[in-house]
C-alpha cells in the first residue's frame, strides 16, 4: 500500500541554476544585463526584484571588468524564495567598497550591491576570487525583504582620517582648502568616479580593438584625461568619508605643491569641462555633473593658483544657495 504524504509537510525546491561566460570586455556589461533579465522573466521573478537583480548584477561584472581584467562567469542560483548572484574571476586582487553619500546616483560600486541585496561577501577561490549577493525574490513576505535591504544600507563605521599627504614635492609649498563642503566634496568625487569608471571602460574597448569602434572624442578624453590623470583625481576620499561619519558639515584639506603644478591642475580643469559636454549630449553615459560640482571644482584650482603664484591666504567657498 502507498504511503500516504502528511499534507502539511512542503517539497523542498530544488536549486536551479543558470551560468554565462563573459570575456573580458566592456560588452560584457550588456550581455550581462540581458542574461539575468532573461532568466528573471523565467524564474516569473517580480519587477522590482528583477529590476534590482540587474542592477546588482550590472555592478559585480562592471566592476570585475575594470578591476579583474580577466574572463569572466556569472552565475544566478535559485533556491525557493531567494536567489544568488555570483561573479567569478580569475584575480587575486581584492574587491573595495567605498563610502559615499547615500542619495549618491553613481559611482559607488559595490555599493549599489551592499545597499540592494540582503547579504553580500566575497570568497576566495583556487584560481581567483567570487564576489556574491543574496537577494529575496519579492513572491513571499516583501516586508521582511525590505527591513533587510533597510537594514543594510547603513554604512560600516569609518575609521580615523589618515595624515596629509606628504610633501617630497620640489619647491613645495602648502595648500590649504578650507570650508570644503563634505556633501558638496562627495558629490564632486562620486562624479569623478563615475567618469573614470566610464572611460576606465572605453579605454579597455580600445586596446580590445585598436579604436575602430570608439568615436573620436571619446579616444581624445581617454588618452587625454583618463590616462594622465587616472592615479591624481582624489586625494582626500578618507578624509572627508572620515568628517561626514563624524557628522561634520566641513572640513578643511591640505596638501603640498609647487607653483608649476598650476598649470596641471587647470589643464585637468579644462579636460573635465569638456568631458561635461559629453556627459549633457549623451556621448557619455555619465550624468552631468551639477552646477555647483563644476564650482566646487574650479574653486579647488583657483584656491591652488592664488595660493602658490600669488601667495594669497586661503578663502572658504561662497555658500551655496
Amino acid at each position: 500500500m502507498a504511503a500516504v504524504a502528511d499534507a502539511t509537510t512542503r517539497p523542498t525546491r530544488r536549486p536551479e541554476s543558470a551560468r554565462i561566460a563573459l570575456p573580458r570586455s566592456p560588452a560584457s556589461v550588456g550581455a550581462a544585463r540581458r542574461f539575468i533579465r532573461d532568466r528573471a522573466s523565467a524564474w516569473s521573478f517580480p519587477a522590482p526584484a528583477s529590476d534590482q537583480l540587474v542592477l546588482i548584477g550590472s555592478e559585480l561584472v562592471t566592476n570585475a571588468v575594470l578591476h579583474a581584467r580577466t574572463e569572466l562567469t556569472l552565475i544566478l542560483e535559485r533556491s525557493d524564495h531567494r536567489v544568488r548572484i555570483s561573479v567569478k574571476d580569475h584575480s587575486l586582487a581584492p574587491a573595495t567598497l567605498r563610502h559615499y553619500r547615500p542619495d549618491a546616483l553613481t559611482g559607488r560600486g559595490l555599493g549599489v550591491v551592499a545597499a540592494l541585496s540582503d547579504t553580500w561577501g566575497i570568497s576566495a577561490a583556487s584560481d581567483g576570487k567570487v564576489v556574491w549577493a543574496e537577494l529575496d525574490t519579492g513572491d513571499h513576505a516583501p516586508a521582511a525583504a525590505d527591513a533587510g535591504r533597510a537594514r543594510l544600507r547603513r554604512w560600516p563605521e569609518l575609521g580615523p582620517a589618515p595624515s596629509t599627504p606628504p610633501a617630497g614635492v620640489p619647491d613645495a609649498h602648502p595648500v590649504r582648502f578650507v570650508g570644503v563642503p563634505v556633501d558638496g566634496y562627495l558629490e564632486l568625487q562620486a562624479h569623478n568616479d563615475a567618469l573614470f569608471r566610464e572611460l576606465e571602460l572605453i579605454s579597455i574597448e580600445l586596446e580590445r580593438d585598436d579604436g575602430a569602434a570608439v568615436a573620436a572624442p571619446l579616444a581624445d578624453l581617454v588618452d587625454q584625461l583618463y590616462r594622465r590623470f587616472r592615479g591624481q583625481r582624489d586625494s582626500y576620499r578618507d578624509v572627508v568619508a572620515a568628517a561626514r561619519a563624524r557628522g561634520e558639515p566641513t572640513v578643511d584639506l591640505e596638501t603640498t605643491a609647487s607653483p608649476a603644478s598650476v598649470g596641471p591642475a587647470r589643464g585637468y580643469l579644462e579636460l573635465l569641462e569638456q568631458s561635461d559636454e559629453l556627459c549633457r549630449t549623451g556621448v557619455l553615459l555619465t550624468p552631468e555633473p551639477t552646477a555647483a560640482v563644476r564650482v566646487l571644482r574650479r574653486w579647488f584650482v583657483d584656491q591652488m593658483a592664488a595660493q602658490l603664484l600669488h601667495g594669497a591666504p586661503p578663502t572658504a567657498p561662497a555658500a551655496r544657495s
